[in-house]
């Protein structure tokens, strides 16, 4: 049994890879890729604030930061492929989970601009949550937002 999808059978490779490029533009909506490639930056930011005081050397903090960014990636994909998804909103929303985490759990630099960052970035994610909440589909996309923050949350419970 092979299923056609857009004139590809469902199972080659380029199937795969164009439900991949799907994934990661938004089907092409351009908005929606604004904001959420814009709360991958932020995310990033806010972690970088977060994360780098507990690593000894840069490039350490730099190998971790990058293994996390894949694996939420693959993970991310992966999960869009099963349920048919779109989006990276995931990978932004586990991020700010776990620098949260870490932003109240451990002794940090608290600097005002520091709390400016981190702060703006949680109100950036609320403001995000709040948006798509207002779109047909929000509350889906809001809960799976919401599921995402809490594993991030969670996750730092695992590494600390």
């Amino acid at each position: 049994y092979q299923r056609r999808v857009r004139g590809e059978i469902m199972g080659s490779s380029d199937y795969y890879l164009s439900e991949i490029y799907d994934i990661l533009t938004y089907n092409g909506s351009v908005e929606d890729m604004q904001i959420n490639y814009a709360m991958i930056l932020l995310s990033i930011c806010c972690w970088s604030l977060t994360v780098l005081r507990v690593f000894g050397t840069i490039m350490d903090f730099c190998w971790f930061t990058v293994s996390c960014l894949y694996l939420l990636l693959f993970v991310q994909i992966g999960s869009c492929l099963l349920i048919h998804c779109v989006g990276v909103s995931g990978v932004w929303c586990a991020m700010i989970g776990f620098a949260y985490r870490m932003w109240s759990n451990t002794p940090a630099d608290k600097s005002l601009t520091n709390r400016m960052i981190v702060w703006g970035t949680f109100a950036c994610y609320l403001w995000t949550n709040v948006y798509y909440l207002r779109l047909s589909e929000g509350y889906e996309t809001t809960f799976r937002h919401v599921v995402a923050t809490w594993m991030g949350y969670e996750a730092n419970n695992l590494w600390i």
